[in-house]
């Protein structure tokens, strides 16, 4: 027995020992097939095992497995292969892209990921290397033309500019309402605020004299993973009432499993005026064809022997931005962790402008355990700089715009350092940017952290809190000796102070019902709390000429605008599958919110989407012609409460006069009854594929409607107040998106892509609040405006119009009606506005394509804008003092084409025009002067084709850097803005008077204008 007993043991030694003896190492590289570039964090597993590991960032891996066993390599975006393993110890790993893949997986509202086909509403996703590509250290100006019904308007080319971002049209009738969507970073909501100096934080529709920054630039554009951009309702709901505008949902970078990764990446650029307009070099100072010492240009014809200057190639110079990241990850399977930091430092185009950042962020994941993971991350956030005002009648392109051309610009100061003035009526540009100017200093701290927890393979639970906390200081200078400040100097402190809490919780189950149903439900609770504090002192009358210092001031004011307020909602959503083929979305939300009245603050918003991938049912996945084909078809509700202290009355404080304070009832009262905002949203769609993938369309159609609005409503001076906020009005947006990608070449080492976008929003006022009849969206500006009216579009501009014959019976019908001088005439009913233009696009469109072959990739993208007027406040003032181009026609007779009336008002008789006009300095100011016509106002047409982008790079060969302790490298160029075509006559069409967080749509001319630049760049790996 003991014999029997000793041979089994020595036997299953044996069997155990022979076991081992097959068992060995395998070791290998998983690289791209497309590129030859490794991937890292690909799954490698051993079929009918839970044994794997995953490649670290150099794309290695290494695992004990048996000879005959198979490993399977996954990854996302590549084709899973399944390789048995033989003899050799090394098996490397070329991965092929599965383009029904590379798009499966979205990030969507509360950072959940979703399969695409699923989804019965549009998602479009921007990935790390189309921002990358670019350069841009402001997140939003990477995504110009690339996302469809997403519009983007940069505030200008002053260093540190902010962007504004619209998706699918305006909203809301209030001209302080914010039309923009919500910024959500991994998972948790952030502000981006574009706070104006100065101004009532509630007020956002314009009078912006700086072009501050908004806040989502803060953001590392390299430690970005993926862009998703929610844009309607059923997308957003569950985001709750701050998402009402869509949401921009960003996923930022986390470490990999394996050895720790550095990335180092630099680039420089160039950066100068893209266009500035052109200015007649033949007439001089004066007026009247004399000289006289003026700020215009309408003198007598220069004389040969005397210098011409170009104000445009004197004052704007060539800037610079130095941009510096370095990033090092890695991670086990346990934990992960991912740092990163950058630097930019730029310099602008305009004198005595910079503007900088530095930005340090640390990301990790700890999986305590099987059921526990842990997330976290924080990032600190330093900006600011200075740029010169850049106001539409005080400020530096203002000033620039009108200086004469045949005085010196740069001979601008007396022996004693003040200000050599040649007129009186305006200020030297160069001396005004020195010496009038905004600084700023921002420190912010975003951080989150949260917990999932697997309870078991149905149910798991989520929490997750974040902060969002800034402080930006900053300090208005204007010297002593500038129109400004009425040549005795002023100086303003502000300091603002926000901080934000998110606080969110869900629950998800997953349930497999049998018969290929399967079912989803989420249920969840939110908080959030905003806090914001915004105090000014401004200091009047300088005592000590040029220093720069609160306590220099004779006078003082003061002004705060504080705000708080507080938002709780719960959410469920329930998603239903059958077969992997229909899909059925529903969800619902319950919000609270502070800012509206007790009877008013709880109000719900449900959605419903269906989703139907009819080639499934056709069986047409292996169909050549079309292999793919899902229908979408959505509906959702979503809720907009009020600014806070929108609801009763409420009182300030007076400044003492002769030692007596006092207290004001403010002139705005809010309803006690006021309701939320209501948006309803109808959407429906598809996405199609067609050879093989090698082609995609995703069309998409929407119809928004927005209710009850909350506006303030003009009310008799008799009640006490002038304006009542109320609910009212209505408003309907129709959007029409398409999407196009194509492979048109994957051969070997070569690749050929192209993707297009196009989209229109066509915005239309249904109803206004009962007795009124208009709004002043934007403000009044002493030539034209826009207005709000019933029947009509946001963006409508009114002026005065040229007469035309308006008889449809006439042979002359539309054509101009010639007044006795030979001038056109223009109504006569100066009390009545007229429609004349719209300031938003027809349409807007993009497109890119991107080649690679081998090492080398070059990629370009064109954006389109198709109509939209724009008004240039800068051709008026080249008008008045006779600097533009166009005034050099000038004292000399014209017959305007047109007709004349040669008979009686009231029974006119018309015959083509020969009346001549003299064409002189009181021609061009009379025509600019004030709101005269929808032709001679300054509205322009705003299309453009513009190249947007252009990259080219190149990856250093692996066997060059085989010896080196760099594992990769690559080089680039890149040119941003580089080429515009637009029959705008001026600076870009594009930037915006007012700035990033203003309402004000339309107005261009005289902020800082847009440049172009050209990066070099460097990206190591080691």
């Amino acid at each position: 027995m003991k014999k029997d007993l000793l041979k089994f043991f020595i036997f299953l030694m044996f069997c155990s020992f022979q076991s081992y003896a097959q068992e060995k190492t395998v070791t290998g590289r998983v690289t791209s097939a497309e590129d030859g570039i490794p991937l890292p964090g690909v799954s490698v597993k051993i079929k009918g095992s839970e044994k794997g590991t995953s490649t670290a960032p150099d794309g290695n891996y290494s695992i004990r497995v048996s000879q005959g066993q198979t490993l399977i390599f996954s990854f996302i975006g590549t084709q899973s292969q399944e390789i048995p393993v033989g003899t050799s110890n090394v098996l490397n790993v070329s991965m092929r892209a599965d383009s029904r893949s590379l798009n499966e997986v979205v990030v969507t509202a509360l950072g959940v990921k979703q399969d695409r086909r699923s989804l019965g509403y549009a998602v479009q996703e921007i990935s790390s290397d189309v921002l990358a590509r670019t350069n841009q250290t402001n997140p939003l100006n990477a995504l110009k033309g690339t996302a469809a019904g997403v519009q983007i308007t940069s505030g200008g080319g002053a260093a540190g500019a902010g962007s504004r971002i619209q998706i699918r049209g305006v909203n809301s009738l209030n001209p302080s309402a914010n039309n923009q969507p919500l910024f959500v970073v991994d998972g948790i909501p952030i502000s981006n605020n574009t706070d104006q100096f100065g101004l009532d934080p509630n007020n956002r529709s314009g009078g912006d004299t700086f072009q501050n920054t908004n806040r989502a630039a803060d953001i590392n554009p390299d430690d970005i993973e993926t862009v998703s951009i929610l844009k309607g309702p059923a997308a957003s709901v569950l985001y709750g009432l701050r998402a009402a505008n869509g949401a921009v949902v960003i996923t930022t970078k986390s470490g990999k499993a394996g050895k720790t990764s550095f990335n180092y990446k630099a680039s420089y650029s160039f950066d100068d005026v893209a266009r500035t307009p052109s200015i007649q070099t033949r007439f001089g100072n004066g007026n009247n064809n004399a000289f006289v010492p003026s700020l215009n240009s309408w003198g007598p014809v220069i004389d040969s022997s005397l210098p011409v200057y170009n104000l445009y190639d004197l004052f704007f110079k060539t800037g610079n931005q130095l941009q510096n990241s370095f990033t090092f990850s890695g991670g086990s399977e346990k934990a992960t962790y991912f740092t990163s930091i950058s630097n930019l430092d730029q310099k602008g185009v305009v004198p005595n402008s910079d503007f900088g950042k530095t930005s340090i962020r640390i990301a990790g994941t700890l999986s305590a355990s099987d059921k526990f993971k842990f997330e976290g991350s924080a990032n600190y956030i330093n900006s600011g700089g200075k740029n010169p005002r850049a106001g539409t009648a005080s400020g530096v392109i203002s000033y620039l715009i009108r200086h004469t051309n045949t005085v010196d610009p740069l001979d601008y100061l007396n022996p004693d350092g003040t200000q050599k003035v040649y007129n009186a009526s305006i200020d030297n540009p160069f001396y005004f940017s020195e010496n009038a100017f905004l600084k700023d200093n921002v420190n912010r701290l975003l951080g989150n952290v949260g917990v999932d927890y697997t309870a078991n393979k149905w149910l798991s639970f989520n929490y997750k809190v974040g902060i969002d906390h800034y402080t930006d200081f900053r300090t208005a200078y204007v010297e002593s000796g500038l129109i400004l400040s009425s040549r005795l100097g002023s100086m303003a402190e502000q300091r603002i102070g926000y901080t934000e809490i998110n606080s969110n919780f869900f629950a998800k189950a997953v349930k497999d019902f049998g018969n290929k149903w399967i079912g989803n439900f989420l249920l969840g609770h939110s908080y959030t709390h905003i806090k914001k504090s915004d105090i000014s002192l401004n200091g009047a009358q300088a005592i000590v000429p040029n220093f720069e210092s609160i306590n220099n001031y004779n006078v003082y004011t003061t002004t705060t605008y504080p705000g708080e307020r507080n938002i709780i909602g719960v959410f469920a959503d329930a998603k239903f599958s059958y077969d992997n083929t229909v899909f059925l979305d529903l969800t619902a939300r319950n919000d609270w919110s502070s800012t509206l009245p007790k009877s008013n603050r709880s109000f719900f918003y449900p959605s419903v989407s269906l989703a139907y991938v009819f080639s499934e049912t056709l069986g047409l996945s292996d169909n050549p012609i079309m292999n793919f084909g899902k229908l979408r078809l959505s509906y959702a509700e979503v809720g907009k409460d009020a600014d806070p202290y929108q609801v009763g009355t409420y009182y300030s404080t007076l400044q003492a006069f002769s030692g007596v304070s006092g207290v004001r009832r403010d002139i705005r009262v809010g309803s006690e009854n006021l309701r939320p905002e209501r948006t309803k949203g109808l959407e429906f769609g598809g996405e199609f594929k067609f050879l093989r993938d090698k082609i995609s369309l995703d069309a998409n159609y929407a119809i928004t409607n927005s209710i009850d609005q909350i506006v303030p409503v003009p009310v008799s001076y008799a009640s006490g107040f002038d304006i009542n906020v109320t609910n009212a009005g209505k408003i309907r947006n129709r959007s029409l998106e398409l999407i196009l990608s194509a492979d048109i070449i994957s051969k070997n080492d070569f690749r050929w892509s192209m993707n297009a976008n196009w989209a229109r929003t066509k915005g239309r006022v249904l109803a206004m609040p009962p007795g009124v009849n208009e709004i002043i969206f934007n403000p009044e500006s002493p030539w034209v405006k826009q207005i709000i009216k019933t029947g009509g579009r946001p963006g409508d501009w009114y002026g005065w119009p040229m007469l035309r014959v308006d008889d449809k019976d006439s042979e002359y019908y539309g054509q101009l009606i010639i007044g006795p001088t030979g001038i056109p005439g223009i109504t006569t009913d100066l009390a009545k506005n007229y429609l004349v233009g719209n300031a938003y696009p027809d349409w807007t469109g993009g497109l890119g394509s991107t080649l690679s072959y081998k090492g080398a990739s070059l990629s370009f993208l064109f954006n389109f804008r198709k109509g939209g007027d724009v008004f240039d406040i800068a051709r008026r003032l080249r008008y008045e003092t006779g600097i533009g181009a166009e005034t050099e026609l000038r004292n000399t007779l014209v017959v305007f084409k047109g007709v004349k009336n040669i008979g009686t008002a009231a029974a006119p008789v018309y015959v083509p025009n020969d009346i001549p006009a003299t064409i002189d300095q009181a021609f061009y100011n009379a025509t600019y002067s004030y709101r005269l016509s929808s032709e001679n106002n300054g509205l322009q047409d705003g299309s453009w084709v513009r190249l947007q982008n252009v990259s080219l790079s190149y990856s250093l060969p692996a066997s060059l850097l085989k010896r080196t302790f760099i594992k990769s490298a690559s080089v680039s160029v890149t040119g941003n803005n580089l080429w515009v075509s637009t029959p705008f006559v001026g600076f870009d069409p594009e930037s915006s008077t007012y700035g990033a967080g203003s309402n004000a749509v339309g107005y261009v001319g005289t902020g800082i204008p847009a440049t172009r630049s050209f990066f070099m760049g460097l990206n190591v790996n080691f």
